[in-house]
């Protein structure tokens, strides 16, 4: 028994060598991997998006100093000058970078599709036009009209689905279709290596944060180069973590502030890894405040699945009332700076911070500096946060108009005497 099993191992390899390519006297094993046609269609391809990186250029860095917190500086980083006109164009771009480098996206792909709420659809829209790859916006019923205006705007085409399946039938479309679900609260992190280009030849880095501390490097006025605090909040979680992991590589002394909204279960997630086991269905109100937090799917967080979120990299977490948020829409678009969501959620905790480090501080003679991004337009939210009556439809269980209005007051207050707008509102606007 012993020398039948030596003979069937001194045999095995034998067995199997037909499997091995074999190099012969005659023969050198030499294929090509990738047909010249496919090749030249992903250096076309690479070049028009390399090509759309160098017209990005800088975002405009804008300054605003809140007459009551004079030693504040907040510095809103305006994405919606981009072509998309939205923080996502520049993260559209490193994903799609990332999907056709690694062969996941090539020219027999029949379709892109995603689930997103909005912002992210127009921009993947947008490169998957620029590459000539159809692209499909998985969005809410409830999607504002005008985001999906825009998307169909790029080129893309748009499926409504219940807000809890968006993810879900995504990827089921991209499925039957023979397409590709480029999932980016999954792949945001492994696009991070197309934002962090290293400067390559004139190819510059196109984090967001990189630009915002060359743009402080080159401000001859500004004597603060390095923000005390990067401010922002997660919808796929993609933007805030890429800022984190670029300060925690460089040894940068900024503190990175997770930004979420009311009803959203990210606070708890970063906090205390919360809601990784159980979805957030409970809790969620709809609407919240759109391209923010997490709740609303019928999957718990998942990091790498349902979302890009890495709370290593994040400091420190911040919740705002969903109402007050709109309230502080309202005074960013009565003061001209056209914000959308995000930005206003953004403005009210770069706020809040201001109010805290001038309480921490007891002769004033601090100088804080705070940078955030003004990720999406007003314009997307007119037929909803910007109309009174939707606002009295949709956000009657926090207060609708009369909560708003309460809220509105008690910001402008705060931005123009340095008050506590937040505990103000708690115990006022409730």
């Amino acid at each position: 028994m012993r020398i039948l099993i030596i003979l069937i191992s001194c045999l095995l390899p034998f067995s199997v060598a037909d499997d091995l390519t074999q190099i012969s006297h005659n023969e050198i094993p030499n294929e090509d991997i990738v047909s010249d046609d496919e090749s030249k269609w992903r250096l076309e391809a690479i070049h028009k998006m390399w090509e759309e990186r160098r017209k990005m250029g800088h975002t405009p860095l804008v300054k605003f100093s809140p007459p009551g917190f004079p030693n504040t500086d907040i510095f809103f980083k305006n994405e919606t000058v981009s072509a998309t006109r939205t923080l996502k164009h520049r993260f559209a771009w490193a994903l799609l970078l990332w999907a056709i480098v690694e062969g996941k996206v090539t020219s027999k792909t029949s379709a892109v599709y995603d689930a997103t709420s909005g912002n992210m659809g127009s921009a993947e829209a947008y490169m998957c036009t620029l590459v000539g790859i159809p692209y499909f916006a998985v969005v809410s019923e409830e999607c504002e009209q005008e985001k999906i205006d825009n998307i169909e705007k790029f080129g893309g085409k748009v499926i409504k689905v219940p807000t809890a399946l968006r993810t879900t039938k995504s990827n089921e479309f991209a499925i039957e279709n023979n397409g590709f679900y480029i999932n980016q609260q999954k792949n945001a992190a492994l696009a991070e290596e197309f934002h962090e280009s290293g400067d390559f030849i004139n190819y510059e880095s196109s984090n967001v944060f990189h630009e915002i501390l060359v743009q402080l490097k080159d401000n001859e006025k500004q004597t603060s180069k390095v923000p005390d605090f990067f401010v922002h909040p997660a919808g796929t979680g993609g933007t805030v973590s890429s800022v984190g992991r670029y300060v925690v590589k460089y040894g940068l002394p900024t503190k990175v502030v997770l930004a979420d909204s009311q009803f959203s279960v990210y606070y708890d997630y970063v906090i205390g890894n919360k809601f990784t086991n159980q979805t957030g269905e409970k809790v969620w109100r709809a609407p919240g405040i759109a391209g923010t937090g997490y709740g609303y799917d019928i999957v718990p967080i998942q990091y790498g699945e349902t979302t890009s979120l890495t709370k290593n990299v994040i400091n420190e977490a911040m919740k705002m009332p969903d109402i007050a948020t709109v309230a502080a829409m309202r005074i960013l678009n009565e003061m001209g700076y056209n914000a959308g969501a995000s930005t206003s959620l953004n403005f009210l905790v770069c706020l809040y911070k201001a109010y805290q480090t001038k309480q921490k501080s007891s002769n004033n003679e601090y100088q804080l500096t705070i940078a955030t991004l003004a990720g999406d337009p007003g314009d997307f939210y007119h037929s909803t946060y910007l109309d009174d009556g939707w606002v009295d439809t949709h956000l009657n269980y926090v207060g609708g108009v009369t909560a708003m209005e309460c809220w509105k007051k008690l910001i402008q207050e705060s931005i123009d005497t340095g008050s506590n707008f937040y505990l103000n509102g708690l115990t006022m606007c409730s």
